[in-house]
């Protein structure tokens, strides 16, 4: 279980990077109007079209679903998307439509988990019917935004290290 959550927050860390460096995308087509941000999209905040920030219920932020070799992480943030799971794919999300829809390239080819379709989100859970038949039900995740900056005071001495190890390969 901690492995399964251990997991879930690394991937869903990687995701937000990968969203925030701008990876997969040049910020065309499917996302907000330039100058315009994801949270002033139209739309009630009920809305499953609504791309409002995460404090809105919109679909923006980090989100989680299964766990162990299911575990799927699906990061939203300004209009594109990181799915993470068995595979990696990546793409724009049109949060100005009603419905919201994902439209995602995977790394291996997978084609699963390429066309979503959101069906609902609240503040907790947001349920994507995705074109394959697949349906998936994610539950926010909370990501830390503080990291911090400094490392503090790092010893500078290691002390005495063994000179006397046996540095021999096994053979067989």
């Amino acid at each position: 279980m901690r492995t399964s959550v251990r997991c879930a927050g690394a991937a869903a860390v990687l995701a937000a990077a990968l969203l925030v460096s701008g990876c997969g995308s040049d910020g065309g087509s499917g996302g907000a109007e330039p100058g315009e941000t994801a949270g002033e999209t139209t739309g009630p905040s009920e809305s499953a079209g609504d791309g409002a920030a995460a404090g809105d219920g919109g679909v923006d932020g980090t989100w989680s679903s299964g766990n162990g070799e299911d575990a799927l992480v699906l990061s939203i943030s300004g209009g594109q998307a990181a799915l993470l799971g068995a595979t990696a794919c990546t793409g724009p999300v049109d949060t100005g439509a009603d419905p919201v829809t994902f439209s995602l390239t995977c790394g291996d080819g997978s084609t699963d988990r390429t066309k979503g379709t959101v069906e609902s989100v609240d503040g907790k859970n947001l349920t994507v019917d995705w074109g394959s038949g697949t349906t998936d039900t994610f539950t926010r995740v909370e990501v830390p935004t503080g990291l911090p900056t400094e490392i503090g005071d790092l010893p500078t001495e290691i002390g005495d290290l063994p000179t006397d190890l046996d540095l021999e390969l096994p053979t067989e």
